[in-house]
């Protein structure tokens, strides 16, 4: 039960990551006008740029929850 919580929370945390890092890309390419590939706009980017790093805070939460747990079940096994 615990690797899972834990496996939930690292798998999280890579998937706020891979966003943050794609939004970014696109941010990047603000500059660039869209029809050379540049976004219409950075709006949306930018609003995944703040939802990537909530997903990211919270799941490093669940992995320290998960953590905290193990730790008191470990204390209670010894």
């Amino acid at each position: 039960m615990i690797s899972s919580v834990m496996n939930a929370g690292v798998a999280g945390i890579q998937g706020g990551l891979y966003s943050l890092n794609r939004s970014g890309q696109q941010i990047a390419q603000a500059n660039v006008p869209p029809s050379e590939g540049g976004p219409e706009s950075i709006v949306e980017p930018l609003v995944n740029q703040i939802q990537a790093k909530n997903q990211v805070q919270a799941s490093a939460r669940v992995v320290e929850a998960g953590s905290e747990i193990l730790g008191t079940l470990i204390d209670i096994r010894v």
